[in-house]
């Protein structure tokens, strides 16, 4: 099994991703504090998950902020964390570049309903 970066692909509304430089998957979710005056320890129950999703990429970008494409993310070890039924774009942070180097753009979705 690989563990390389190398070979993972992006797929956003059925359309790869070309000239993907970095994915960073977060998934998480708050804790509803449920304790009770009479309980020893604090106790929590999870609340309602949060996922973000973001992809930066070689050269400019044209996704519309505030679409929700279905993304699958592929990675080279075959898993598919990060991929969203519905993403909501949330983020287009702009261009960024630097001497002598290629221009990047960033996505940043969020998991929607």
């Amino acid at each position: 099994m690989s563990t390389a970066f190398n070979g993972t692909t992006v797929l956003i509304a059925t359309v790869a991703v070309a000239q993907v430089k970095s994915i960073s998957y977060r998934g998480s979710c708050a804790k509803v504090p449920i304790t009770g005056a009479d309980a020893a320890t604090r106790l929590y129950h999870p609340g309602l998950p949060s996922e973000v999703l973001t992809i930066t990429k070689v050269g400019s970008d044209s996704h519309v902020k505030g679409t929700t494409p279905a993304i699958v993310v592929t990675w080279t070890d075959a898993g598919t964390d990060g991929s969203m039924t519905k993403g909501r774009l949330m983020k287009t942070p702009g261009m960024s570049g630097s001497l002598d180097g290629p221009n990047h753009s960033t996505l940043i979705y969020k998991k929607s309903k």
